[in-house]
């Protein structure tokens, strides 16, 4: 507890004060099996000699001293954004920086629930100073008690990544970094789970075939049913070119499968379920209105506008790179070769940008890379005859065509290319960045689910927003961090401040010489330095000009001032998730409605106890998942339907939609209401009748929106998906938002999502393995990641959740 005893003296003295922090916190650490340990509790006290907000008035003029309630604004004074507290013996210290708060002690790393009061209720305790005090203050403007109470999460040091691998990054100098193709070893390794996969497949397209043959008596049938295929065999990979695809998919999950084997998922699962682990990280009104008085920095906030069509994306980034003055940072895990808009970006408007001076970076993901190219050059010469040849052939076009020769019109350094390439320092296995952004000046930013722009498949089913102000910047900033751990590059000064220095810089230079007597004669360039100013004075640069893009969305924001928060995860041998403890946060903060709509979802204890958690104490929990009807990934979806059967287990009244055919009874709320019409499926059974497993010829659609809304005012947006790979795999950046506008519009998409593309499905029994339509059998098309979802699965149903837990 934070105690503020403020103490009045004449007007003639500096007025000081005792500051007291009591912090509970929980140590984190990660062990050699690759998971944290369970945390333990620490206490630290704090006591601090404050000083004034108040300047010295020498006069002895009474009736100029403010009242304590005009004070600015705080008991103690806050400096660039910090405010450190100190002890004898350790030194302790809580940073605010917009609204990133942690707590640090000298020895080791602590989390606090940090409860602030200011007390100064009682005008007789000021009293007790000095009787001259109550000639200045009455007692009507004696500050309230203000109480805050904040949960920081823990402090876990960063897994280290080995990136500066020879000639898997971006050499000094050179302006586009190798192409990342597979080793001689993994190619053939490639090979061989192609081999098992077609296998798997012709056995499953086999037994299919006789169960559906008219002449294949009823007892044959019965006596085959547990040898049918997974009802997903004809979808996810019904094509060879599929399961090239799958196999390169499970070829780069190796590496963390095998770090896996080491990781206890009831040990990793106990960092994410103690009390205070996992709080909501934007301040909401009273609290920020609290720390405020307080004197604490103000939260960052932006302006921010859900992006509500492909076409609205599509226009958004085409204008981003037009008005671009000073840079353009990008961040993008796959890149479509084979979807025009894509080609477009990279061929005409980026180099068009670079060659009127704007800086270009683009960094994609070498993974995703790695497996096009293996891909397009796995049939050599006869890669033209191969199934999915022209897809095969423009993706080879790209990588070594298209995307040097972009690079090579611009002038040098100007337009730069950069594949992520990361090794966990601890186990080795690849980290893999599934981080996207479009950043442009620092001013405007697009962040969410879409690789550089959705693709035509997902189309209006993807999630982005636009942000601006603090928000962008703060993603700039994080865009710089990762670009410079992988290229050595630093991109955080931006062109238009590098010439601010440079003419501050020329200007003291000449004003030394000067100085100094000397007549050295002055250059025309060195006379306009001089022109716009000397040292100290403000040098016009490209970023104090706005964009067209903020004039054009003057009045077209959903909400301005918003409070947010930017996170960015370093998955490692740790498991350390910094996007799940906020979405965990979420989950826990929500009173009345919690709804998630996940891309890819493999739900583990800590997700399955929060949302059973929020639905035992009357949170409609709802969730919005892909299925083998839509997914375009095959290997996830034993972990998918697990997961989803796991929470329902837990907590029968959660709703659970999943991509597919809806029945006649699931009847949503609006059209029960009559706000919209009866929706009537119109699916084809194609075979026999066995409705359980006969394969649907679908409309789907694959839903890759990735976002979370709690009660329509805090919102989750980004990257991030809801599995484990989060933690140990796949690097992630989401914006956590405190808005009301935000949040009714995104739940208004959610609903119409659901309404128009998924099914409910109620009984857990249904998602059991060949338990339905949406249920796979299991097999080696079937990939679990690691061992979290069968825990989650297990203790839920043996009711070891750890759901008595209560929110910090």
């Amino acid at each position: 507890t934070m105690e503020v005893i403020l103490a009045r003296a004449p007007p003639h003295t500096q007025v000081t004060g005792r500051l007291r922090m009591e912090a509970s916190g929980f140590l984190s650490g990660g062990d050699a099996a690759g998971a944290s340990a369970v945390p333990t509790t620490t206490t630290t006290t704090t006591v601090l000699e404050v000083p004034a907000t108040m300047e010295e008035n020498a006069a002895a003029d009474l009736s100029s001293m403010p009242a304590v309630g005009a004070f600015n604004p705080s008991p103690f004074q806050s400096v660039e954004n910090f405010v450190t507290f100190a002890t004898d013996d350790a030194e302790v210290e809580i940073e605010q920086e917009g609204n990133v708060a942690t707590f640090a002690s000298a020895s080791a790393p602590a989390t606090p629930r940090v409860s602030v009061t200011w007390a100064a209720t009682e005008v007789e305790s000021i009293d007790a100073v000095t009787d001259a005090v109550t000639e200045y203050v009455p007692r009507s403007e004696v500050p309230s008690v203000v109480e805050v109470t904040l949960t920081l999460p823990p402090v876990v040091p960063e897994d280290e990544y080995i990136v500066r691998v020879p000639g898997k990054c971006l050499p000094a100098g050179e302006c586009i970094g190798p192409l990342p193709e597979f080793t001689a070893r993994e190619r053939v390794r490639h090979k061989v789970l192609l081999a098992g996969l077609c296998a798997t497949r012709a056995r499953q397209q086999a037994v299919g075939a006789l169960m559906r043959h008219r002449l294949c008596p009823s007892v044959v049938k019965n006596g085959v049913a547990n040898l049918r295929g997974c009802v997903c065999t004809n979808q996810t990979c019904g094509d060879y070119f599929r399961l090239e695809n799958e196999a390169a998919e499970l070829l780069m999950l190796e590496e963390a499968q095998r770090t896996l084997r080491g990781v206890d998922p009831v040990r990793w699962a106990a960092k994410y379920t103690g009390p205070g682990q996992c709080p909501w990280p934007v301040k909401d009104d009273e609290t920020e209105a609290a720390m405020r008085k307080l004197g604490l920095a103000p939260s960052p906030t932006c302006s921010v506008r859900l992006i509500c069509s492909y076409e609205e994306h599509l226009r958004l980034v085409r204008m981003a790179i037009v008005g671009a003055k000073s840079h353009l940072n990008i961040m993008s895990c796959y890149f479509f070769a084979n979807e025009a808009p894509f080609v477009n970006i990279v061929k005409h408007l980026l180099p068009d940008a670079a060659k009127r001076g704007v800086r270009v970076r683009l960094l994609l993901d070498a993974l995703p890379a790695q497996s096009a190219l293996i891909k397009a050059k796995l049939w050599g010469p006869m890669t033209k005859y191969a199934q999915g040849a022209k897809q095969r052939l423009q993706f080879l076009d790209f990588y070594t065509g298209t995307l040097p020769e972009a690079v090579k019109s611009c002038p040098p350094g100007s337009f730069r290319v950069a594949f992520f390439k990361a090794t966990d320092k601890t186990n080795g296995h690849a980290i893999k960045s599934h981080m996207k952004m479009f950043a442009v000046d620092g001013r405007l930013a697009i962040v969410g689910g879409s690789n550089m722009l959705p693709t035509a498949a997902t189309g209006n089913n993807d999630c982005d927003c636009l942000v601006d102000g603090e928000a962008a910047e703060a993603l700039d900033a994080n865009f710089a961090k990762v670009w410079s751990e992988q290229t050595g590059e630093d991109v955080s000064v931006t062109p238009a401040h590098e010439g601010e220095a440079a003419a501050q810089a020329a200007a003291a230079a000449l004003a030394r010489a000067a100085a100094a007597g000397h007549s050295t004669p002055i250059t025309p360039a060195e006379e306009r330095v001089l022109e716009q100013g000397t040292v100290g004075d403000a040098v016009p640069t490209l970023m104090d000009e706005r964009h067209p893009l903020e004039e054009t969305l003057a009045f077209q924001w959903h909400e301005r001032n918003v409070r947010f928060v930017d996170v960015m995860s370093r998955p490692g041998s740790q498991g350390e998730d910094a996007i799940l403890r906020g979405v965990i946060g979420l989950i826990d903060s929500a009173k009345e409605e919690f709804l998630m709509c996940m891309g890819f979802c493999a739900l583990h204890v800590p997700l399955v106890n929060a949302l059973a958690r929020a639905s035992r104490r009357g949170v409609r929990v709802r969730l919005l998942l892909n299925s083998h009807f839509s997914c375009d990934l095959r290997p996830p979806m034993t972990d998918l339907i697990a997961g989803a059967r796991a929470l329902l287990v837990a907590a029968p009244h959660a709703e659970v939609y999943l991509t597919g055919p809806r029945e006649a009874w699931d009847v949503r709320d609006e059209e029960a209401r009559g706000e919209r019409e009866a929706f009537e499926p119109e699916y084809e059974v194609n075979g026999c009748g066995d409705v359980a497993t006969a394969p649907y010829m679908h409309p789907f659609t694959f839903v890759h929106a990735k976002y979370c809304v709690a009660d329509r005012k805090r919102v989750s947006l980004g990257s991030w998906n809801a599995w484990a790979r989060s933690a140990f795999h796949e690097a992630e950046m989401n914006l956590f938002f405190e808005s009301e506008e935000l949040g009714e519009v995104m739940a208004e998409k959610w609903l119409e999502a659901c309404r128009l593309h998924a099914a409910r499905v109620k009984d857990a029994t249904k998602l059991a393995p060949g338990g339905g339509i949406f249920a796979p059998r299991g097999c080696k098309l079937c990939t679990p990641f690691g061992g979290f979802v069968g825990d989650a699965v297990e203790r839920a149903m043996n009711g070891s959740l750890p759901l008595e837990v209560e929110r910090a």
